[in-house]
This record gives C-alpha cells, structure tokens and sequence, in this order.
C-alpha cells in the first residue's frame, strides 16, 4: 500500500475512535449527574402566598396542615385540595396535627397558642408575653405543649388550662409530645444543646445533652426513639429510655426541621441547604429532595410513605415515599446500562484495533510505525532496569502519599463522600453549593486581600533588610545582623500567634494596656470581635514582617551578582539608589518569582493564621477557602465539598503559577 493510502487509512481510523470515544465520553458525563439528582414520585404542589414555616402531616398522610408567613394556616387533603383556611393576627411559627387529623395544635406570633378541631373551630387559645413560636399535640388532644420567645415552654390540657410552665433561660423552640392521657410525655430541645423529657405533671424524668443548639425535635409515638436537628447540621436519633446516640447524619448546612415516621423506619430532615434528606432507620441515606431555596419546615406521615416540604420561596411539595425510591432506582439502573453500553463500545473499538493491527497490512504499519517510539522507551528503560528498581520505592510513595489523593480529591469533587461508608456520583451539586454559601464566597474576598498583603509583606521588608546588610562595609557586621535577622526562624509559627493573640487580648492584652496608658482609651477595643478591625489585627501579626526566608533567598541571590558587575557601577558613578534599580533588582528576578508564587499559594491556602485568632469571625469576616474546607471535613464530614473547595484552590493555584511564570521575567529571560 501506498505511503499516501496508508496515511488516509491512519487519519481515518483515529477520527473513527476519537469521534467514538468523545461520543462515549460525552454520554457518560452528561447522564450521572442528570440521573443521580432528579427526584420524582411528587404528588401536588402548592405555592404559598409566602415562606412555609410549618409544616404536618397526619398519620395516615391524608391531611396535610401548612403554616405560613402571610399569618394563615391551610389544610389541605391527600390530593393537595384546600380543605379550610385559618387566618391568625400574626405569622404562622409552628404546626402540629394528631395522628387522626382531629386536633391541631398552632403557634403563632400574635403571642398565641391555639386548638383547632378538624373543622377549624377553635377550641381554645392562650397568649403569652412574647411570640410563641412552636406547639405540640398529644396523639389523644389531651396534652398540648408550646414554646414562646419569652423563654418559657407552657403546657395545657385538652381545655386550655394552664398545667405548668418552666422558663428555660435561654432560647427554646423545639417541642413534641408522645404518649396520650396521664401517660403523655413532652420533649423539649433549647439553645444550649439540652434535650429534656418531662412527664404530664412537669417532673424532670430525662436530660439529653447534644454539642449544638436543637432546631427540632421528633418522636415516635411510644417515645422509644427521639430525633433531633442541630445547628452544626447534624440530625441526630436518640434512644428514648437513656438518651444513648444510635446514629448521626450530617446535611450540608443548619437542620431546620425534622420529622420521624411512627416506627422509626424513615426519617425526614430539612437544611438550610436547600435539601430534604430522607433517611432509613439506621441513618442511611436513601433519597434527596433538592429545592431552590431553604427547606424550613418537612412533615412525614406516620407509615412514612407520605411526606411533604415546604421552603422559603413559598413551595409546598408532596412526594410519595415509594415512587421517589424507585423512581430513583431506575434511574441508578439506567445509569449502569449507559454506562455499560459505554464500555462495550470501547471495547469494540479496541477489538477492531487489534484486529486491524493483526490482519491488515496498513494496520500493521501503523502498529509498527505508532509502536516504534514506546518499544524504544521500554528498551532504554530495560538497560537501566537497575536504577529503575531502586527508585521504585520513593515513586511507589510518592504516588501513594502525594499523587494519589490529589487525584481521590478531584474525583470525589463531584461525590458525596463518606470515606469508607459511601460514595455518591452527585455532579456539579457540590460546586451548586458552594455557589450559594455566604462563608465560602465571602472567604474569596479575605483571600485576595491576604494574597495581596501577604505578597506586598515579602516583596519590601524582606528585600529592604537584605540590601542593608548587604551594603555593611564591614563583614563582621553583615554575618551578626544576618544571623540575628534569621534566629527567629527557628521559633514555630504557632507559637508567634498565640504571642500575638496576647498582645491583642481586650482584658490584658500589651496594646489596649499601652494605648490606655498613653491616653487613647476610645481606641481600645476587642480586636478579634470586631468585625470592622479583625482582618486587619491579623494582617498586621509580625510587624516589622521581616520574613526570614525570603530574606535569605533575596540576600543570596544579592551575594551571587559578579563583583566586576557592581565594580563596574562604581566606575560609572551609580548610587546605591541607581544600581538598586538597575543592576540588584533586575538581576534579582529570579528570586523575585519564586517567592511570588510561593507567597501566592500559602496567601491562597491561608489557614492556621485564621483559625488560631478568630476562627473565620466574627461573622464571615475573616473566613477563607480553607478554613471553610477544614470545617465541611472535620466539623460537618462533608468530605465531598471539601474536595470541591480543595478542586477550585488547586484551579486557583494552578493559574496563579501560569501568570507568574509567563509574564514574570527571571535574570536569566530578562538580559534575553
């Protein structure tokens, strides 16, 4: 076959694969992502007149009762029909329906407490000082318990009297009831992370302690399991007879609101992340709902199959447990069909390869022609195999230490993560995420700033000292100032935070004591607290910023330049000032660049500096990238978005290091 023929056939048969391939590639991207988040099995939706911030449903799952901003609370039946309507003097705060539908507790900001009966009569209403803001009602009507933000958790009987109330002394807004008549107990979560269960009479029979504050509290009928809601995002089953943990499930941000089904089997729990996450009895999870906007309130029936959220945009959704899970599984089966349909393809592609290359004489060219190059590395390698043995070992732990999680991290970007207990293909929802958290986005701002202070600190103090002590007549002198510049290297960087952490102490601190003691008071203040002057207090950490690294490498980069060089500047007359900018700097570039970029990633990856003085506050003032990337993986066990934030400051990194390498000019590029 011709040379020209042959070259046809090869050009032919690699836009073949290539096209294949791609094709291959571009289903398989496209498909898991789309697969993998789109929830189904949803029965009726209602758009509320404003956000949803109470939601119920009964037992059985044919009443649904929704509480919402514009002070009404709506009833609705399995088809999502409007049953009644119930307006109130102020916003609906909390929502509660036996598990016949025939009792229905509210709370609302108008101060009160009220009864309903299944035909929206009232059967009775309390007012308190402050806002209620939460109500439960026993399965029998007999027992109705409310929280108020005066503090205090007041509980009535089926008449509206007052049996007792206990004021808390702190912030309180998780309320439920199991048992019924004399038997009835209630459950009550505050702020300080306490979790109570007192009986009819008011007596303290059980305390359970969380690490957070309770958002929510649910209990199955008998009182045997507890669910509770935290705002570190935790959502937390408790045994009810000794308060023991038995599971616990992280959702991405704060849990508003959770529900459990009356045997334990499936529990419902909505975040501020704008999901609802569906759970079996032990913690798994089984399905996501994702929304547009906050999840406030969920609502799961007691046979957990019929379940309904509501959401800060005002959406109030119904799904049916059963149709979601499949729906959910035949969209994992699709997945693995695609996916198997990819590989068969490749597969074909690469028999057709082989065969072409054993039973063709323009196969058997390329072969040859394409296998030339690698047979030839493979030599070399073969009579250099000695050398290739013993440094095996070092790139066996390189890969297995420093290669291989970074590209675990790329990969699980797009997961949700638990090492050693799940992994789920979630596309570009992480990244969604962190599109929307405030902490993330603001710690983008801080970053840039601290990139930017933290190169300004290397490229003046440190050059500035270097030139001095290079300019000392005197060697003696220049190897004591040296030396005394270059000690405190050894003294760990943690240690000079917690110095610091001292000097800016608002009680005892030396700067508040020393501005007090020259007459300025009214400038002292609490400089990790406020938020105006927190950043700065950390930027400032190390004056005079004389860095010693960078020190050394620009005064050794000073001591390389040719004395005929600086002889030469002499001659002609140059000042110190001239062949500063003429002859050091110039020739210094090479230095220059290198601590641009190494300044550049550590400002990038800022970490132990925040998290040692503020810890990201106040507020989000201080937070960076990677202090948010160490709390979704220590804090929260969201290893998934931690990978994700790891992926966009390696992107980050990656571009900053092309800049610097393409427009900063080393001596050696800068005399080309």
């Amino acid at each position: 076959m011709s040379g020209l023929h042959l070259e046809c056939f090869t050009v032919r048969f690699r836009r073949a694969a290539g096209a294949l391939i791609l094709a291959a590639a571009f289903m398989l991207a496209n498909a898991l992502p789309i697969a993998a988040q789109s929830p189904d099995g949803q029965i009726w939706e209602h758009d509320a007149a404003s956000r949803v911030q109470a939601i119920a449903v009964s037992g059985d799952g044919t009443l649904i009762a929704v509480g919402s901003r514009d002070n009404s609370l709506s009833l609705f039946d399995a088809a999502g029909e409007l049953l009644w309507r119930f307006e109130a003097e102020n916003s609906i705060l909390g929502v509660d329906i036996s598990p016949d539908g025939q009792w229905l507790a509210v709370a609302s900001e108008d101060r009160f407490v009220y009864l309903l009966d299944r035909e929206k009569n009232v059967l009775w209403k309390y007012k308190a000082g402050r806002p209620m803001n939460n109500a439960a009602v026993a399965s029998d009507g007999s027992l109705v318990a409310a929280t108020s933000d005066d503090l205090t958790v007041y509980v009535f009987d089926n008449m509206g009297n007052l049996l007792w109330h206990e004021e808390l002394g702190i912030g309180v807004r998780a309320v439920d009831i199991y048992g019924s008549a004399e038997k009835a107990r209630v459950v009550v979560g505050s702020d300080d992370g306490l979790i109570t269960i007192y009986s009819r009479e008011g007596r303290d029979l059980l305390r359970m302690w969380l690490d957070y504050n309770v958002e929510s509290v649910s209990v199955t009928p008998n009182g045997a399991r507890i669910l509770a809601g935290s705002g570190d995002g935790s959502a937390i089953l408790l045994n009810g007879a000794n308060g023991k943990q038995i599971w616990r499930f992280r959702a991405e941000e704060s849990v508003n609101s959770v529900s459990l089904a009356s045997d334990g089997s499936n529990a419902l729990v909505g975040s501020e992340d704008g999901t609802a996450y569906l759970l079996d009895g032990h913690g798994v999870l089984t399905h996501r709902f994702r929304h547009e906007s906050e999840v406030l309130s969920v609502g799961l029936a007691g046979d957990g199959n019929r379940l309904s959220i509501g959401t800060v945009s005002g959406a109030v959704k119904t799904y049916d447990r059963k149709a979601a899970l499949s729906s959910a599984a035949r969209s994992s089966a699709q997945r693995q069909r695609l996916i198997f349909t990819v590989l068969g393809l490749i597969a074909l592609l690469v028999l057709a390869a082989v065969w072409a290359a054993r039973n063709t004489v323009a196969g058997q060219q390329v072969w040859q022609r394409s296998a030339a190059g690698p047979l030839g590395v493979v030599q070399t390698m073969w009579s250099a195999r000695l050398s290739y043995i013993l440094i095996l070992p070092t790139l066996a732990l390189l890969l297995t230490f420093n290669y291989y999680p970074a590209f675990s991290g790329l990969y699980h970007a797009f997961t949700e993560w638990s090492p050693g207990v799940r992994t789920e293909w979630v596309g570009l929802a992480n990244f969604q995420s962190l599109m929307e958290n405030r902490f993330f986005l603001s710690g983008f701002r801080n970053a840039a700033i601290l990139v930017v202070v933290s190169i300004a600190k290397t490229m003046t103090m440190p050059l500035l000292v270097a030139e001095f002590i290079f300019n000392l007549r005197n060697r003696f002198s220049q190897y004591w100032f040296r030396t005394l510049f270059v000690v405190p290297i050894v003294l760990p960087a943690v240690v000079e935070i917690l110095v610091w952490n001292n000097i800016y102490d608002p009680a005892i601190g030396l700067l508040n004591e020393s501005l007090k003691l020259v007459g300025l008071e009214e400038l002292t203040r609490v400089w990790y607290g406020d938020a105006s002057v927190a950043l700065g207090s950390i930027i400032f950490i190390g004056v005079p910023w004389v860095n010693a690294f960078a020190l050394l490498i620009f005064y050794g980069g000073l001591i390389s330049i040719s004395n005929e060089i600086i002889d030469a500047s002499l001659v002609d007359g140059a000042s110190t000032w001239r062949r500063f900018w003429s002859i050091d700097l110039p020739l210094l570039m090479g230095q220059v660049k290198l601590l641009l970029i190494l300044n550049f990633i550590n400002a990038v990856q800022t970490f132990e500096l925040v998290f040692l003085t503020t810890g990201g506050g106040p507020g989000a003032s201080t937070y960076t990238p990677a202090l948010e990337l160490y709390y979704k993986a220590m804090r929260m066990d969201r290893m998934g978005i931690a990978s994700a934030i790891g992926m966009i400051l390696f992107f980050i990194i990656l571009a900053g290091t092309i800049v610097n390498m393409r427009f900063v000019s080393s001596s050696t590029e800068y005399e080309a």
